[in-house]
């Protein structure tokens, strides 16, 4: 059993600047955590974006997730526009990007991008970010999405089982390679070796031999990475 004798952490409160409102008759909302450990709540005004701060928090060069980011520009001080970007992304290198994301079939009459090209160019004056991106439903791969998902569900520490997958991981020799199941077997903490397996994939300190689906028949192999240092417990 996981050990609560020091408390059950709560998640950090969001990050967002405008709040996306807890139910809505006319498309999805989402209230959701991510990150890692404890987490951090995080909000989605329609499926789509939900399923992009999945893919984004499944990214292992992102450091940190802040959505509904309010970005003011314009000539006049005394009466700025706004623009909400959906996500603004940190990176581990400190780079910045700011993403807006849109249904494709939105886009075809042209005036958003038109909207966006000017956004755009008030964030580089301004210093805001070092780019904007548009993510649309176009850009979602639903093999990374299902994957993103799991990497998403098991964000919690368990020290003990993190040491005992790394040390099976650990002891393959290099450019070998074996099941997720056969792993979790070599862990011997069923479920809890599993899902730690998961978080090694999550981190980047093993990596899948092939792209697909992460089952327990995946074939995984030692990344180059590999820190074990960061799973085992003081």
């Amino acid at each position: 059993m996981f050990d609560i004798s020091g408390g059950i952490l709560l998640p950090n409160s969001s990050l967002a600047e405008r709040n996306v409102p807890a139910a809505s008759k006319g498309h999805c909302t989402a209230h959701t955590v991510l990150g890692e450990g404890e987490g951090t709540r995080t909000q989605a005004e329609s499926w789509l974006e939900l399923c992009h701060l999945m893919l984004l928090n499944a990214d292992e060069e992102v450091a940190e997730l802040a959505e509904q980011q309010r970005f003011f520009f314009g000539e006049d001080e005394d009466d700025l526009q706004q623009h909400v970007f959906d996500v603004v992304a940190t990176l581990l290198d400190g780079y910045r990007i700011a993403y807006t994301i849109k249904p494709e079939i939105r886009l075809h009459s042209g005036v958003f991008l038109e909207d966006m090209a000017e956004v755009s160019w008030w964030v580089r004056k301004y210093e805001y970010a070092d780019d904007v991106q548009l993510l649309t439903d176009a850009d979602i791969d639903q093999t990374d999405l299902r994957n993103a998902q799991m990497f998403a569900s098991v964000r919690e520490a368990d020290p003990e089982a993190d040491a005992a997958a790394t040390r099976a991981i650990e002891a393959l020799p290099d450019g070998a390679c074996r099941s997720l199941r056969d792993l979790t077997i070599d862990t011997g903490m069923k479920a809890r070796g599993y899902s730690a397996l998961i978080r090694l994939l999550r981190r980047g300190f093993a990596v899948q031999v092939e792209r697909g689906l992460i089952r327990p028949t995946t074939t995984i192999k030692r990344s180059y990475s590999l820190r074990p240092t960061i799973y085992r417990s003081a």
